[in-house]
C-alpha cells in the first residue's frame, strides 16, 4: 500500500499510518468519513480538475480540520521532476513547520487517471520557492532537495526556520551553494550536498512579505510586496520605514558586498530566461514585476541598467497595501516553448527574448478568476496551481483546500476578456517634456486614453490616519479633501492622547474613532454613516459635532481593544462653508490638506500632450498625435482601431498635475453557445414546474469542517452530505447551527432605477437583469456574496456575477473596485469552492446527470460542479438601470454612482419634466474623482438617447442636472 517513503491517497474505507516528520511521529488517517466508499474515485475530471488531487491543511484528524494556524493551503510551487509533478502547499504563517505537505503526482493527464502521493518527509511551513540546481541534478523546493531518482532529503526546519519564498543561484559558489530567501526578509545560504545552512542577513532591506529572488549579472535581486510589519527594522542595512503611503514593498539587489534599493514599490516575481534554474552566472537579463496604484510595473535589468515598462490591471484584487493577496504571480515557460506571465488577474504572452532593445511580443491572453500561485507545463499539458478555499476570515467554509487545473494554453482564451486598466500618471506631478514610462497597448481591441489636468488624488495615497503613519485606504467622499487634524500614533500600549486646535469660524468636525473599540462618544457627538479604513483594514466609526469659532477639544482614546493594546488617537476632519478656514494648532498637532486649492488660484494655459508609439519594441519612438486639455479639464482620446504598436508613452508641454488613465477592452467575449450546454442543468430563473413553483433545487452549501465532504442544506430544512470519496449524495441529520450559519441576509435592495448597494457610507448602483430577480425565489433570496477563490469575493447580484476585491480578511469587500464576470438567467441560490471545483446550486429538478450535474432525485438533491473560470461562459455582462427613474433631482447635486466597468455597448436614455441639461461624469481610475465627459440637452417630455462611442470605458458614471426636475436616466449595456 505504501513504501518507506510515501503512501497513496487512494485508500480503503479506513487506514492510518504513522510517519516520522521533523523528528516527531505524526498519525495520518484517511477514509472513515460519512459516505466513503472502498476507494476514492480517481476517474473524475471536471472542467480540468481532478477532485482526488485536492490538498488540505490538516492530515492528522481523519479528514477534519480542528487545529489553528492552518487556515490556508494554497499550492505554492509545482515542478515536473523525476518523471512526476512535484508540489508543496502552504500555511498562512508557519516558518517553523505545519501539517502541510510535499506531494508528487504520477500518471499522464492525457491518458486518464492520476495518482497523488503525500511524502512523509513533509515538514510543512509556508513555502513557494523552487529551483532546479543543474550541477547537483536536484530539485530544490521549499526545504526539500529531490534527486533524479525521486529521493527526498530535507533541510531541518528548526535549523532554517523560514518561509521559503525563493531560491536562487549563489554569486560565488554556484556549483555547491544556493540562496534561500525568506518571506520575513532574511537571506540564507545552503550547501546542496551537505545541507549545511547559514543565515547571511537577518533583514537587509525594508518592506515585508518577501516574494522573488534571482541571480544574474553579478547580483542577487530580491523583492517583497507589502508594508504590513511582521517584525522590526532594527537589522536594516539600507533604507528605512516608508516615508510616503506610496512606499510599499521593495525591489533590491546585492552584489556580494553591498545592498542597493532599486525601487520602493510592491514587487513579486524576479526571474529571467533560465527560469527556475534560479539565475545565470553570466549576463542574462533579469525580469521582475510588481505594481503601484497606477498600473502593473515590469522591469528588466539589461546590461546593468534597469528599464521600466507599464501594463494594465485586469482586476484590483492584488492591490492591498500588505501584499498578502498576490501570493506568487509568475513569469514561466509553459508548453511548446511558450512563456506565460500572470499578474493582476491577466495572463499575458511573454517573449523569452524580452529586453530593453527587443520588448515586442508581450500581449494579453485572457483575464481569469482562479488564484494562481504557480504554473508549468507537464507532459504536454498546462498545469495551474491554485489557492482556493481559505478560512482566514471566511466563516462559510470549514477547512481550506486547493487543487490543480489541467488543460491547454488555448483553453485560457475561452476564459475572461482581455481587458485592463491603468496608466503612467494618476493625479501625478508631471515635468514638462519628460516622457512617461512606456505603457503596453499591443493586443487590445479598443483603447481610450483618459487625459485630465489638475485632478489630484481625491481619497487615499496622500492621507494618514495619524501624523506620519497608518495610511488611509478609503473614506467616504464627504471626508475626502477636508482639512485633517491629527497627532502622532504614540505608544500603542498606553491610551492615546486627546488634543486641541482653534478655528476662526464655525465648523462641523467629523471625528474618526478606531473601530476596534466598543465605546461610543457621548453627546454632543453623534454617529454618522460615513466610513474610513486604514492600514490593516481597520474600519473607523465616524462621529460629527458642530462647533463655533474658537478652541475645539478632541477627547483622548482610552479604549483597550484587546489586552495591552489601545486604540488609535482620533482624527478630526474639519468642514467649513468656504475654503478660507484658518486652523491654529500647537506643535504636537498636525493639519493636513488645508486649503488645497484657493478659490482664486490662477488658471493656467492648456496642456498639450504628445502621444508617441514604439511599434516594434525597439525603443524607437514616433509621434502619434497631440491632444490639448484645458487646465482643470478632461479629454477622452480613442486610439485608432487599426493602430498596430507595442508601447505608448506621453509627455506634456508644461509642468502640471496630470492623469493619463488608459482603458483597454476587448470586443471578444466568451461565446454564449459554449456555455449553453455547460449550464443546461441549472434551472432558468422563470422556469416553473406543473404546480407553478420554481423548478430549481435550492440549496445552501458549506465545505465541511468535520470531514472533506460538502454539507448541503436543501429546501424544507433537509440536510445532506455530498461525499468527497465517491461523489454521491446521502441524507444527514439536521443541524440548526449550520442552518443559522448559511442563512441568507439580503446584501442589496432594488428600486425602480437599479440595484442598490450600500458600501462605506456611499450608495452604489448596479445594472438589473431579468425582472424575475426583483423578487426572492420560492426558497428565499439567493446568496449575494461570499469568498470563493482565496482572499477575494464572488458576488451574484440580480443575474450578474462579479469579482470583488478584499482589503483584509474578514472585512467587507471593496465594492468600489468590483468587475462584472458574466450575466445569466439562472436560479442560482448559492455557490462555493470545494475540492478545487466551483459549486452552484439551483439545478433543475428534472436535470439529467452528466459531467457537471450530480443529482439524486429520490433525495431531491442536486448540484452543478465546474471550474471557477467556467463562469465567463454564462454570457457577457449585460443589464439595464441607472441612477434615476422618475426621481426628484436637485440642481447641481450629483447622482449616485452607477457601475460602468467591464460592459461592452453602452447607451444612455434620459428624460425630464422640464428643459434641462445633464452632465455625464465618469470615474476612470478610482482615485482622481469625477471627469465631465459630455453635456446633453433634454427637452421637457422628450426622451434623449446618447450612445457612447465604441470602446468607451470607465469604472463608474454619474449625472448632474443644471436644474431641479423629475428625471429618468437609464443605461443599457448590451
Amino acid at each position: 500500500m505504501f513504501s518507506s517513503s510515501s503512501f497513496w491517497i487512494q485508500s480503503s474505507r479506513w487506514f492510518a499510518v504513522i510517519v516520522l516528520v521533523a523528528g516527531v511521529f505524526v498519525p495520518i488517517a484517511f477514509g472513515d468519513q460519512p459516505g466513503d466508499g472502498s476507494r476514492e474515485r480517481t476517474d473524475l475530471k471536471i472542467s480540468g480538475v481532478y477532485p482526488h488531487l485536492t490538498t488540505y491543511g490538516i492530515y492528522s484528524q481523519n479528514g477534519g480540520h480542528h487545529k489553528g494556524g492552518h487556515e490556508e493551503c494554497g499550492i505554492g510551487a509545482i515542478v515536473p521532476w523525476a518523471d512526476k509533478l512535484w508540489m508543496v502547499n502552504y500555511a498562512p504563517h508557519q516558518p517553523r513547520g505545519s501539517e502541510h505537505k510535499i506531494f508528487s503526482v504520477s500518471g499522464d493527464p492525457g491518458e486518464g487517471e492520476l495518482s497523488l502521493t503525500v511524502h512523509p518527509e513533509s515538514v510543512g511551513g509556508t513555502p513557494a520557492g523552487r529551483m532546479i540546481h543543474a550541477e547537483s541534478k536536484q530539485l530544490l523546493i521549499a526545504h526539500y532537495l529531490i534527486d533524479e531518482a525521486g529521493k527526498v532529503r530535507v533541510i531541518p526546519i528548526e535549523k532554517m526556520p523560514i518561509r521559503v519564498t525563493a531560491i536562487a543561484r549563489h554569486l560565488s559558489d554556484p556549483a555547491n551553494m544556493v540562496y534561500y530567501v525568506d518571506m520575513e526578509g532574511s537571506i540564507w545560504e545552503a550547501n546542496v550536498h551537505t545541507l549545511d545552512v547559514k543565515r547571511l542577513f537577518r533583514k537587509p532591506v525594508p518592506g515585508w512579505h518577501g516574494k522573488g529572488g534571482y541571480t544574474s549579472q553579478g547580483r542577487l535581486v530580491v523583492s517583497n510586496n507589502g508594508e504590513m510589519h511582521a517584525g522590526t527594522y532594527d537589522d536594516l542595512i539600507v533604507g528605512g520605514p516608508a516615508k510616503t503611503p506610496e512606499e510599499r514593498g521593495v525591489l533590491a539587489e546585492y552584489d556580494g558586498k553591498n545592498w542597493t534599493i532599486i525601487e520602493r514599490r510592491q514587487y513579486t516575481e524576479v526571474t529571467g530566461p533560465r527560469g527556475i534554474a534560479g539565475g545565470s552566472d553570466g549576463q542574462d537579463p533579469i525580469w521582475t514585476m510588481g505594481w503601484d496604484r497606477r498600473s502593473v510595473r515590469l522591469k528588466v535589468l539589461d546590461n546593468g541598467k534597469w528599464h521600466t515598462y507599464l501594463l494594465p490591471k485586469a482586476a484590483m484584487c492584488n492591490d492591498a497595501f500588505h501584499g498578502w493577496y498576490t501570493e506568487w504571480p509568475r513569469i514561466r515557460e509553459i508548453t511548446d516553448g511558450r512563456w506565460l506571465m500572470d499578474m493582476h488577474g491577466m495572463f499575458f504572452d511573454f517573449p523569452p527574448t524580452f529586453s530593453a532593445s527587443d520588448s515586442a511580443g508581450l500581449k494579453p491572453v485572457a483575464s481569469h478568476l482562479r488564484y494562481v500561485p504557480d504554473f508549468c507545463a507537464w507532459r504536454d499539458t498546462l498545469v495551474l496551481a491554485s489557492d482556493e478555499t481559505s478560512i482566514q476570515g471566511n466563516r462559510l467554509a470549514g477547512q481550506p483546500q486547493s487543487n490543480l487545473w489541467f488543460g491547454q494554453y488555448e483553453d485560457l482564451r475561452s476564459w475572461g476578456p482581455a481587458s485592463g486598466y491603468g496608466g503612467p500618471w494618476i493625479g501625478d506631478p508631471v515635468q514638462a517634456n519628460v516622457p512617461s514610462d512606456p505603457f503596453l497597448i499591443a493586443g487590445f481591441d479598443q483603447r481610450i486614453v483618459h487625459l485630465s489636468v489638475g485632478s489630484t488624488i481625491s481619497k487615499n495615497n496622500e492621507a494618514y490616519r495619524a501624523t506620519g503613519s497608518q495610511a488611509i485606504l478609503s473614506m467616504s467622499d464627504q471626508l475626502a479633501g477636508l482639512p485633517r487634524v491629527t497627532i502622532e500614533r504614540g505608544n500603542w500600549r498606553i491610551p492615546a492622547d486627546g488634543f486641541e486646535f482653534t478655528v476662526d469660524r464655525p465648523v462641523t468636525v467629523y471625528l474618526a474613532v478606531d473601530g476596534r473599540g466598543e465605546k461610543s462618544l457621548a453627546s454632543p457627538w453623534s454617529l454618522t454613516e460615513l466610513s474610513l479604513s486604514w492600514d490593516g483594514g481597520t474600519s473607523d466609526r465616524i462621529y460629527q459635532c458642530d462647533f463655533p469659532a474658537g478652541r475645539i477639544s478632541i477627547p483622548a482614546n482610552h479604549d483597550e481593544h484587546k489586552a495591552g493594546a489601545f486604540g488609535m488617537p482620533h482624527a478630526a476632519f474639519v468642514q467649513s462653508r468656504d475654503q478660507s478656514l484658518t486652523i491654529t494648532t500647537p506643535p504636537s498637532v498636525t493639519v493636513s490638506n488645508l486649503n488645497p486649492r484657493a478659490p482664486d488660484a490662477p488658471v493656467h494655459a492648456p496642456v498639450q500632450f504628445t502621444l508617441e508609439i514604439d511599434v516594434d519594441g525597439k525603443n524607437e519612438w514616433t509621434e502619434l498625435d497631440r491632444v490639448e486639455v484645458a487646465d482643470g479639464g478632461y479629454v477622452g482620446y480613442h486610439l485608432p482601431e487599426d493602430l498596430d504598436a507595442t508601447w505608448l508613452r506621453l509627455s506634456a508641454n508644461r509642468d502640471c498635475i496630470a492623469t493619463a488613465s488608459i482603458h483597454q477592452t476587448t470586443t471578444r467575449f466568451a461565446d454564449p453557445e459554449s456555455g449553453r450546454e455547460l449550464f443546461a442543468g441549472l434551472a432558468d430563473v422563470d422556469a416553473t414546474d406543473e404546480q407553478g413553483s420554481t423548478n430549481g433545487l435550492a440549496a445552501w452549501v458549506y465545505p465541511a469542517k468535520r470531514n472533506r465532504n460538502l454539507r448541503v442544506v436543501g429546501e424544507n430544512g433537509k440536510h445532506f452530505e455530498f461525499t468527497k470519496s465517491d461523489f454521491e449524495w446521502m441524507a444527514a441529520e439536521s443541524d440548526t447551527e449550520l442552518d443559522q450559519l448559511l442563512a441568507v441576509e439580503p446584501e442589496f435592495t432594488i428600486d425602480a432605477a437599479s440595484v442598490v448597494l450600500k458600501s462605506r457610507g456611499e450608495v452604489l448602483r448596479l445594472p438589473k437583469g431579468s425582472e424575475s430577480f426583483d423578487h426572492p425565489f420560492d426558497s428565499g433570496w439567493p446568496r449575494a456574496s461570499r469568498e470563493v477563490e482565496s482572499e477575494r469575493h464572488l458576488a451574484n447580484i440580480h443575474g450578474t456575477f462579479y469579482e470583488v476585491p478584499l482589503e483584509l480578511n474578514g472585512r467587507p469587500p471593496v465594492w468600489l473596485q468590483m468587475r462584472p464576470v458574466s450575466s445569466h438567467s439562472k436560479q442560482i441560490t448559492d455557490f462555493c469552492s470545494w475540492n478545487g471545483l466551483l459549486v452552484l446550486s439551483g439545478v433543475r429538478g428534472d436535470a439529467r446527470p452528466d459531467d457537471h450535474v450530480f443529482i439524486d432525485r429520490d433525495l431531491g438533491a442536486g448540484l452543478w460542479f465546474g471550474g471557477v473560470d467556467d463562469l465567463w461562459k454564462l454570457g457577457k455582462p449585460v443589464g439595464r438601470g441607472g441612477p434615476w427613474y422618475e426621481s426628484k433631482v436637485q440642481a447641481n447635486r450629483p447622482s449616485d454612482r452607477y457601475l460602468m466597468t467591464g460592459y461592452d455597448h453602452k447607451t444612455l436614455t434620459a428624460s425630464a419634466d422640464r428643459d434641462v441639461e445633464f452632465t455625464i461624469e465618469v470615474d476612470v481610475d478610482h482615485q482622481t474623482g469625477w471627469h465631465a465627459v459630455e453635456t446633453i440637452a433634454v427637452g421637457k417630455g422628450d426622451e434623449v438617447r446618447y450612445v457612447f462611442p465604441p470602446g468607451f470605458s470607465a469604472h463608474w458614471v454619474r449625472l448632474v442636472s443644471d436644474r431641479d426636475c423629475v428625471a429618468t436616466a437609464q443605461f443599457t449595456y448590451e
